[in-house]
């Protein structure tokens, strides 16, 4: 019944198909053409999004690229750097060397001041060295004796921490006594430049 309603005259389902698609090339071309074109986009849009999703993960490499070269010039800036250490050689706080008679000057200015007894003062020798940033410098210590009242000796330790030098620093502080009367030893290490 199919092949007589379709006019196959009882030849089969399957060459009436092919009747048709003859009857009908252009019909057929446009399916063809359509389903090509569906492919083309299906085979676009993966490449487009792999090269979206490519292109994502190379901004994103871009930028922390860009981060950590601002960093390294912000870290090794080297004009900074050289002002830093110009800097640290004109400043007077970091002597270039020990000043041996200053140290001395700064010791009886701060017993003057603190109203303590400036008992001993042993040369200052070489301890070892101390970092600051990348550099070693050399450091130098002072064993001062004072005599006086707890207060006058704090006084004379944060006249010396609170001094002409910021590369100084009071250690192995020693306090014997009773009273009004009390003698203290005191290392104090300065750090110098060479």
């Amino acid at each position: 019944r199919l092949g007589v309603l379709y006019g196959t005259g009882g030849r089969g389902w399957g060459w009436s198909m092919i009747e048709i698609l003859n009857n009908n090339k252009r019909l057929a071309i446009i399916i063809v053409i359509i389903v090509v074109l569906i492919a083309i986009n299906i085979v676009f849009l993966m490449r487009w999004q792999s090269a979206e999703d490519e292109r994502s993960a190379v901004e994103t490499e871009k930028r922390v690229a860009e981060v950590n070269l601002t960093q390294a010039r912000v870290q090794y800036d080297l004009n900074d750097l050289r002002s830093r250490e110009a800097e640290l050689s004109r400043n007077p706080d970091f002597p270039t060397d020990l000043p041996v008679v200053g140290l001395s000057l700064f010791f009886a200015g701060g017993a003057e001041q603190a109203k303590v007894s400036l008992d001993e003062v042993i040369p200052p020798t070489v301890v070892g060295k101390q970092r600051i940033g990348n550099r070693d410098y050399p450091a130098y210590a002072t064993e001062v004796t004072v005599t006086g009242t707890m207060n006058q000796i704090i006084s004379f330790v944060q006249y010396i921490e609170g001094g002409a030098f910021s590369s100084i620093r009071v250690q192995d502080v020693g306090i014997e006594g009773s009273g009004m009367v009390w003698k203290a030893r005191l290392t104090v290490v300065v750090i110098s430049q060479t």
